[in-house]
């Protein structure tokens, strides 16, 4: 069987030659695909970055990773029988929006990345947009309705790091406003009664399960339940860097065990993937 994770950082600061074997142990463990996410842009100051950063990957953010980010092609290009899907992840983005954008999907990023996180995270240690950039939360929303307007109309598809807890509302009318654009909310939205309440309304919705293993032992039966109600829309995801390969294997195992059914795990893995990459809007360059 082919698996695809559609939720891998791209965060590395080894060489080249180091990067190709740790992508090769991808292949190894039967990976066919990832999607990377790539911070183009960022500012120069690395403590505005780890503003907008959850705290866990703070010690990976050298300014070795950041600079890394901004040629991913000179990875994806590497030798290798893996397919690498480059997501712009926007988070720093503020201005020149569309012709960014633009510009990104001609050089060849399939997809977009979004952190919104307007205020204060304080569990998962994110600064935020008000504190990175001074910002209100409506000046958030509408800058991060800009961005998803403009990949919308490139047929890029999206995922979205946000707490529906806090910011459901606004995510909703996103996805009702464009819904050829298919949405990957991640972690079931840090809330699942209100990612099954999305999932059965929207069609272009979808979630991934990275991060939540540790919730998952702990209430097996609700997550079971979840999974298996919503198993035609829930995608892999390990949130590992690229240079984690024993992560991405370590989440594909916990995952087959957690669910023991053979038809669900592919669906994880596999057939939901190519459904969310194969939006209605979306086109081949």
């Amino acid at each position: 069987m082919e698996y695809y994770d559609a939720h891998i950082h791209f965060f590395y600061d080894c060489s080249l030659n180091e990067l190709q074997q740790r992508i090769g142990l991808l292949k190894k463990a039967g990976l066919a695909g990832i999607n990377i996410l790539v911070i183009r842009e960022f500012p120069s100051e690395i403590d505005t970055c780890l503003k907008m950063i959850p705290g866990a990957y703070h010690p990976y953010v050298t300014r070795e990773a950041l600079e890394n980010q901004k040629d991913p092609f000179k990875a994806i290009n590497l030798p290798h029988h893996l397919a690498i899907v480059p997501f712009l992840d926007a988070r720093f983005m503020e201005d020149h929006i569309e012709e960014k954008i633009k510009v990104y999907r001609q050089r060849g990023f399939k997809g977009i990345k979004l952190l919104y996180v307007p205020e204060e995270d304080k569990e998962f240690r994110i600064g935020g947009m008000e504190k990175a950039f001074g910002r209100t939360c409506k000046q958030s929303e509408k800058i991060t309705s800009l961005i998803i307007a403009q990949a919308s109309s490139l047929g890029m598809p999206i995922l979205m790091h946000v707490d529906l807890r806090r910011y459901g509302k606004f995510v909703e009318e996103m996805m009702k406003i464009f819904p050829k654009t298919h949405f990957n909310i991640p972690h079931f939205g840090y809330s699942r009664k209100a990612m099954a309440l999305l999932l059965d309304r929207y069609a272009n919705c979808y979630t991934d399960m990275s991060s939540l293993a540790a919730f998952m032992e702990k209430d097996p039966t609700a997550y079971s339940s979840f999974i298996r109600q919503h198993q035609d829309r829930i995608l892999f995801g390990s949130d590992a860097l690229i240079g984690q390969p024993e992560r991405v294997q370590s989440a594909l195992e916990f995952m087959n065990r957690f669910l023991g059914d053979r038809t669900i795990f592919h669906k994880l893995t596999n057939k939901n993937y190519m459904g969310f990459m194969n939006a209605p809007g979306s086109r081949e360059d």
